[in-house]
């Protein structure tokens, strides 16, 4: 009995594990699409268990254990080590928490010190199935929330905070979870327990209230960069009109001159010119009002490439942006790498003539909608099916950053609870973009 509950146990575990892995690496088809690798995880995985649990001591179990299943999920997801640790530890610190609660709750429930508990089969089984239920559920609750996951970018190079410091209440944990089970003779062990769990809870609020710093610290980040990028912008759009200053000057003296000549056919003269330049004389400038400034300078900037290349750049906004909730450097990015890559799609040996892009923004059935489209060649129908996938790229220049513009733009989306898709046929490809509008204050 005791050697099928440790099987069903640990092989509930190792579910737990995986779906634990899909939610943070943001990969919630893992398992289905590599049934194989998952099922071998689980085998090793409950072997493992199995044998620390019955031939190693209480004490080394679970650092056996813990080593194991970090090089275990390194080799078959095929991640850094670091990610692996970071996964391991969140799982493991869940674990703590779920099971050291259940365990507080059942020796005052039942009256009972932690030996009975382990001991004892009846109170035993209440305690497995109680925690194993507890962690499905809180696992079930987060793979459901799994979007709200991947706005901490937990495995980014530049942002290792959130992952540091989940190690450290991982190994925190660890080592309590070591002292709790190497002192199972204490005579007061309800007050015990409480103790060691309220150790730990003031270490993890300590661990928090550092993350919040550190958080603010970043949102500060943020905004020098939107800035930094709006001075860009501000810079181009002074040179523009510094440069058509000078064109204005120079067509000016032409007319001047040809009005110092004074000859009988100046009139004429000076119409014909006057008329030949007045289809380029417009300015390249153009103000774009969008409801965010920083967009505003994005999109004049982006105008003034159009015309510069001989693109009809049409820009409609029927519904402003300040009726959407989201970050202004992730707005930035999104609209930013969207028409970056409609611009890109004349260069791959299009011929057509009359280029266009549109760039509206509309509002319907309570939903703000971006339209970002193209007139050039269509996007063959199995490289839409993988456009948005991760280091995808249709460019032949080999280069590091290819591969994961729409990648992230599609990241950034779905964080701020949006969605994108693609439509693209032999006369327009087109990428429309789906938000939550803001709820107005009253």
């Amino acid at each position: 009995m005791p050697v099928i509950r440790e099987i069903v146990l640990d092989s509930i575990e190792a579910v737990l594990f995986l779906m634990v892995f899909e939610i943070l690496y943001n990969n919630k088809q893992f398992i289905k699409e590599n049934k194989i690798k998952a099922f071998s995880f689980c085998i090793f995985y409950v072997a493992a268990s199995y044998f620390s649990t019955f031939y190693i001591n209480k004490v080394y179990h679970t650092l056996v254990l813990s080593i194991f299943c970090i090089l275990l999920l390194t080799c078959i997801a095929k991640i850094r080590f670091f990610i692996s640790s970071v996964i391991f530890f969140l799982f493991i610190s869940m674990i703590f928490i779920t099971e050291n609660f259940v365990e507080i709750i059942q020796m005052f429930v039942f009256n009972i010190n932690l030996n009975q508990l382990f001991f004892n089969q009846k109170y035993l089984l209440i305690f497995v199935i109680s925690s194993k239920l507890l962690q499905i559920f809180i696992v079930m609750i987060i793979f459901k929330l799994n979007k709200k996951f991947g706005k901490f970018n937990l495995f980014s190079h530049k942002d290792t905070v959130l992952s540091s410091l989940i190690i450290q209440v991982g190994i925190f944990g660890f080592f309590v979870f070591i002292m709790n089970f190497s002192a199972p003779n204490i005579k007061d062990s309800k007050t015990y327990n409480i103790l060691i769990f309220i150790l730990y809870f003031i270490f993890l609020i300590v661990e928090l209230k550092e993350l919040k710093n550190y958080r603010k610290y970043i949102k500060i980040e943020s905004n020098y960069k939107i800035q930094e990028h709006q001075i860009k912008n501000m810079e181009e759009i002074i040179s523009i009109i510094r440069q058509e200053k000078h064109d204005f000057a120079n067509h000016i003296n032409v007319i001047w001159g040809l009005c110092s000549l004074n000859k009988p056919n100046t009139v004429e003269r000076i119409r014909t010119y006057v008329s030949g330049i007045s289809d380029t004389i417009h300015s390249s400038f153009k103000y774009i009002n969008t409801g965010n400034d920083y967009l505003d300078g994005l999109l004049s900037i982006k105008n003034n490439y159009a015309i510069k290349n001989d693109i009809n750049f049409d820009i409609m906004i029927d519904e402003p942006f300040s009726k959407i909730k989201i970050k202004e450097n992730e707005l930035i990015s999104i609209v930013s790498n969207l028409i970056d890559n409609a611009f890109e799609a004349f260069l791959f040996g299009s011929d057509i003539e009359n280029k266009k892009i549109t760039f509206d923004t509309f509002i319907e059935n309570k939903k703000f909608y971006i339209e970002i489209s193209n007139n050039a060649d269509m996007i063959p129908k199995d490289i839409q099916d993988k456009i948005f996938n991760k280091g995808f790229s249709t460019k032949t220049k080999k280069s590091s950053d290819h591969g994961f513009g729409l990648y992230i733009t599609k990241q950034l989306i779905e964080q701020n609870d949006g969605f994108i898709s693609l439509e693209s046929n032999s006369e327009i490809t087109k990428f429309l973009i789906e938000f939550k509008v803001k709820e107005s204050k009253k």
